[in-house]
């Protein structure tokens, strides 16, 4: 019987958003929506051209309204193709201290006010939410604040604490009391909704 290794299992399965992997799926689903799009664009005024001889018929409405939805897919891959995946190694490392606390992986958030920002890690936890964002050039301040916004818009409010040194993040996860999905607070589990909700 062939060996069934750990890449050959995420494979069958669809990684959703907050897991390991996502990101790559996203883009790659973003980019493959808008070029069908695209090309089906394409299609419909070549057909109006070869059997109409005009490009005034009803085939250019759903060209015209097929526009909308492509330009919005092209403009989310556009807005996260800068963020690449973090390593393998540092993923499971995290994944340790962390073990089967609510951790989600690959948060991207498009910020209506300015450029999109990434938290490769984000530790929901009785004591607050702890994300790590690798741009040391971020507005930690108004980021943090950016985020909480949306979690007192969903009764959802408490410490949320960005770091920007890796080191210094797993020190603190680290430090913090072990935490456990299956038996942790429903609360955090709202957390986590809302931080999937609002991620791109």
């Amino acid at each position: 019987m062939a060996e069934v290794t750990t890449s050959t299992v995420k494979l069958k399965h669809t990684v959703t958003k907050g897991h390991y992997g996502y990101l790559k799926v996203r883009k790659l689903k973003l980019l493959l929506g808008a070029s069908i799009l695209l090309l089906g664009i394409i299609g419909l005024m070549i057909i109006n051209w070869l059997v109409f001889k005009t490009n005034k018929t009803w085939l250019s409405i759903f060209a015209a309204l097929s526009a909308i939805p492509m330009a919005m897919e092209f403009a989310t891959f556009f807005s996260i193709v800068k963020f690449k995946q973090r390593p393998e190694e540092e993923y499971d490392e995290i994944s340790e201290i962390v073990g089967n606390g609510v951790m989600d992986y690959e948060i991207i958030v498009a910020n209506k006010d300015g450029a999109s920002f990434e938290f490769p890690y984000v530790y929901i936890h009785e004591s607050g939410i702890y994300a790590y964002s690798p741009n040391p050039k971020l507005d930690v301040s108004a980021t943090q604040e950016y985020v909480r916004n949306y979690l007192r818009l969903n009764q959802c409010d408490g410490p949320y604490t960005i770091y920007t040194d890796l080191r210094v993040y797993k020190n603190r996860l680290k430090s913090l009391e072990p935490s456990d999905r299956d038996t942790c607070d429903e609360y955090l589990l709202q957390q986590e909704g809302i931080i999937r909700a609002i991620a791109t």
